[in-house]
């Protein structure tokens, strides 16, 4: 009798070795990458308090690198938000399409069958598709 050569469970096995190997090696990229980064931003920081000390002192070349560190925190944090809002308006236009799609196809079949249930089915649909389509208040 023979066995077979590679069974299911040696594949699923290795190929979720190989997976779990290379998302290790991914992370540890990604957190050298993102160190590199820290490092780069902090010289950056430093070279900018040191330039503004030279000509005003260092209190205030120190105050210029943290309110530098501020605004480019605010504004990545305005961007990631706008980004979200995008997201958002396209996921509500998306369920609003696919609810619409649904209510044609449920009442055209509910239609067929009984008269009142489709009546009845089509205001709950439109009161779930008049649902999904309000926009929350941000």
């Amino acid at each position: 009798m023979m066995s077979p050569a590679l069974p299911l469970t040696s594949l699923v096995s290795a190929y979720a070795g190989a997976k779990a190997r290379q998302l290790r090696r991914d992370a540890v990229l990604f957190g050298f990458v993102c160190l590199m980064a820290l490092m780069a931003s902090a010289a950056l920081f430093s070279a900018f308090a040191v330039a503004v000390s030279e000509t005003y002192g260092l209190i205030h070349g120190l105050l210029a690198a943290a309110g530098l560190a501020l605004i480019l925190a605010l504004l990545a944090i305005g961007i990631r938000m706008l980004l979200r809002r995008r997201a958002r308006r396209r996921m509500n236009a998306e369920m609003a399409g696919r609810a619409s799609t649904l209510a044609v196809t449920s009442a055209a079949t509910l239609i067929a069958r009984n008269k009142s249930t489709a009546i009845i089915a089509g205001l709950v649909i439109g009161a779930v598709a008049g649902t999904m389509m309000r926009s929350p208040k941000d």
